[in-house]
């Protein structure tokens, strides 16, 4: 009997509310079993073994969190338990053992009802895991990690439906926490959203530069909608709807920048278009004078009129070149491409234009050389007869030209003198113009129409000359 109450003792002291596994609860009933075998005394046996197996009921009970979904049937068993204990220690070891019985079954009975409450929950929590990893993208950022939550899921449902609660229960908190792996995933494409939405408010911006306003003002807005919605759905971690709203103002910024470029790169083209057309003409205009064999002769001795004409035949080459590129790109619908070619095809035509007035003063030059037209020296600006400190070539007013612009105006051509060529300020400081380089913006403002660039005038221009205390 005393190995029997040792038996007992060590089974009291590992403690009610302790939980072990199955495998110790069937050795300590094993070894009770093997204790009563031997014990010799009088008066009914400690019930040991219906006392063990409460326990291991009590512990199963805790698996399925029993003290939450089964609160009377679970404390009532822990009661009964300790009640049987009391018992034993009173000697009343028949109504220990009843005791031992009814906690038992109060335990079974907060199993029973624990289980499936406790796998519905976890289900519930599953669910809605998936549904945060779903609104997070994670089908598009993390597919195989959301797939494995569902996949666990449908597998705890079958477990549940066979009545396997703890099995289900076990599969469906697998679930949960293979969505919340797949939301966090999807989280981390925050920063890569960001970039994309700061690209898109990029294009956007181009677009507006190029013109988007007025040549594609709903795509535009589209974009801006599309763009600002993204980043608000961003904040609020609606990744899905913030994914799909990236996508969508990706395509409209894209097709208003690509339609303002389209009109802007076709104005462009025309232009470039009338520009190359216009200094080849010019060109070739020029090249018709100088055609003729007597003045084609009187070039072959002057070099800088033929680099001249070969540098202007580059520039024309090159132009066209651009040009050509420029229609190719448009008719690929590279707009920006084209625009740029067009670009450039406009100012090497600017280019051969603004050269040739030098060009035709060097053409003039190598004609007089020659002895060819001579009565023509005023008229292509090369007389130089010394006078050019002077600036004899400033005339007194007609009474046409009098009348016109009014008492004490002039006119002067500017010449070409290479060594010494005219500027607004070298005009001005000139002896019968002002004789005074500081009071060059009076020639400039009164010839504003024909002078772009105060730094740059050309051979053969005509500036009006107003009165110096005017």
């Amino acid at each position: 009997m005393m190995a029997a109450n040792a038996a007992y003792s060590n089974l009291s002291n590992s403690g009610v509310y302790m939980k072990s596994s199955a495998r110790i609860k069937r050795t300590l009933a094993t070894l009770l079993l093997a204790t009563l075998a031997t014990a010799v005394g009088c008066g009914d046996p400690i019930p040991m073994e219906d006392m063990g197996v409460a326990k291991v009921a009590i512990a199963r009970a805790e698996t399925v969190k029993a003290a939450k979904y089964s609160p009377q049937n679970f404390e009532g068993a822990q009661k009964a338990l300790l009640e049987s204990h009391n018992l034993v220690e009173k000697d009343k070891m028949s109504d220990a053992k009843e005791k031992a019985v009814e906690a038992k079954k109060l335990a079974d009975a907060a199993y029973d009802e624990s289980a499936p409450k406790l796998a519905q929950d976890t289900r519930s929590e599953a669910e809605a895991a998936i549904r945060a990893a779903e609104e997070a993208n994670a089908e598009q950022f993390a597919e195989s990690e959301l797939g494995a939550a569902k996949a666990s899921l449908v597998q705890g449902d079958k477990y549940y439906e066979s009545k396997d609660y703890l099995s289900s229960y076990h599969l469906f908190e697998e679930s949960r926490e293979k969505a919340k792996a797949a939301l966090t995933t999807s989280e981390a494409q925050i920063e890569v959203m960001k970039r994309d939405l700061a690209e898109i408010d990029d294009t956007i911006a181009a677009a507006e530069r190029a013109g988007a306003a007025q040549s594609a003002p709903d795509t535009l807005k589209k974009a801006k909608d599309d763009a600002g919605h993204a980043r608000g759905d961003l904040e609020n971690k609606r990744l899905k709807s913030a994914y799909e709203k990236i996508q969508a103002a990706k395509v409209s910024s894209k097709e208003a920048l690509a339609l303002s470029q389209r009109d802007a790169a076709r104005t462009k083209l025309a232009k470039a278009e009338a520009d190359v057309k216009a200094a080849e003409r010019k060109l070739n205009d020029l090249k018709a004078r100088a055609s003729d064999k007597k003045t084609a002769k009187a070039l072959e001795g002057n070099e800088e009129a033929q680099q001249a004409f070969k540098t202007a035949d580059e520039n024309l080459t090159a132009a066209k070149e651009a040009l050509a590129a420029a229609r190719e790109a448009n008719k690929n619908k590279a707009y920006g491409e084209s625009a740029t070619q067009s670009e450039e095809a406009s100012r090497l035509a600017k280019i051969l234009t603004d050269s040739l007035p030098e060009t035709e003063v060097l053409l003039a030059q190598a004609r007089d050389r020659a002895g060819l037209g001579k009565g023509d020296e005023t008229a292509n600006g090369t007389e130089r007869n010394g006078s050019e400190e002077n600036g004899t070539e400033s005339t007194e007013n007609t009474p046409e030209e009098s009348e016109e612009m009014g008492a004490g105006w002039k006119t002067y051509k500017v010449r070409y003198i290479p060594e010494n060529r005219d500027c607004l300020w070298k005009i001005a400081g000139y002896r019968k113009i002002y004789n005074n380089a500081r009071l060059w913006p009076k020639i400039y403002r009164a010839n504003k129409a024909k002078i772009k660039n105060p730094d740059l005038i050309y051979p053969g221009q005509v500036f009006k000359i107003p009165p110096k205390k005017k």
